[in-house]
């Protein structure tokens, strides 16, 4: 019996009430994608050679070059056309989450503000949770990302300075301590930064925008005293009226369609 094994050549899957036998192709789709998730295989090594791989599984080359194509397709590999050096693996990536989630909402009509209003149901609490019982890692590394952001406030960078916004959010999710939170932020997050690119060339004029950048450094440092502090209250209280007045300058009745196509 080759790697795909008893179990895995019987897989069935359901469709319509009726019953389809996998591809050989998926099959071998399936047993590299499971090491790779597993641990097995880490980014950056090399599948064994075509040859091996037709020996190892026991199928044609066609078959296995389906596979790939499959597993390139998720991005769990790459392919170097007429390379020796075989198939190189790539784990799983937010920005690939983020890149199908952006299509999903340009595609379902969801508004901008939709998208920012999303974000006041994750981060209040978890700031919450860092203010009930504050770490000197946690406030540390939010001190090290307000400091970051402050610094291109200064130089009037303003892409940049979203950009270290949008990472400020995303850090304060990571030091949350929620790994499930962190990832939807940071999907959240890509999909603002895109909208947040467009609209920043059509956005009102730089003494206005500067304004906006010098309340926003002094609303997360405000908002990092208050976690030290551990008044869990008033961090949460703060946290929600920073995000309800981000949302009234940057949310729209547009859709991310109509803002990403324009």
């Amino acid at each position: 019996m080759n790697d795909l094994g008893q179990t895995d050549m019987k897989e069935r899957a359901a469709d319509g009430g009726t019953f389809r036998v996998p591809k050989t192709a998926e099959l071998v789709a399936n047993s590299i994608r499971r090491r790779i998730i597993q641990g097995e295989l880490s980014e950056g090594d090399t599948l064994p050679p075509e040859g091996q791989l037709i020996e190892q599984f026991g199928i044609s080359r066609p078959s296995l070059r389906e596979a790939f194509r499959i597993l390139e397709t998720e991005r769990l590999i790459t392919v170097k056309r007429g390379s020796r050096s075989g198939a190189v693996v790539s784990l799983p990536k937010v920005e690939s989450v983020s890149r199908y989630a952006s299509y999903y909402l340009q595609a379902s009509g969801v508004k901008v503000s939709d998208i920012y209003e999303a974000r006041l149901a994750l981060e209040p609490h978890v700031v919450r949770k860092l203010a009930a019982k504050p770490t000197a890692a946690a406030v540390g590394r939010l001190r090290e990302e307000a400091a970051r952001l402050a610094g291109f406030y200064e130089s009037d960078q303003e892409r940049d300075y979203m950009m270290a916004s949008a990472r400020f959010h995303s850090v304060l999710m990571e030091v949350g301590g929620n790994a499930t939170l962190h990832f939807l932020t940071r999907v959240l997050e890509d999909v603002i930064a895109q909208y947040q690119k467009r609209f920043v060339t059509t956005a009102s004029e730089e003494a206005d925008r500067k304004r906006g950048r010098e309340k926003g450094v002094k609303s997360i440092g405000k908002l990092i005293d208050l976690i030290e502090a551990g008044d869990v209250e008033a961090a949460e209280k703060h946290w929600l009226l920073h995000l309800t007045n981000t949302n009234k300058v940057w949310g729209s009745d547009k859709t991310l369609r109509e803002v990403l196509a324009g």
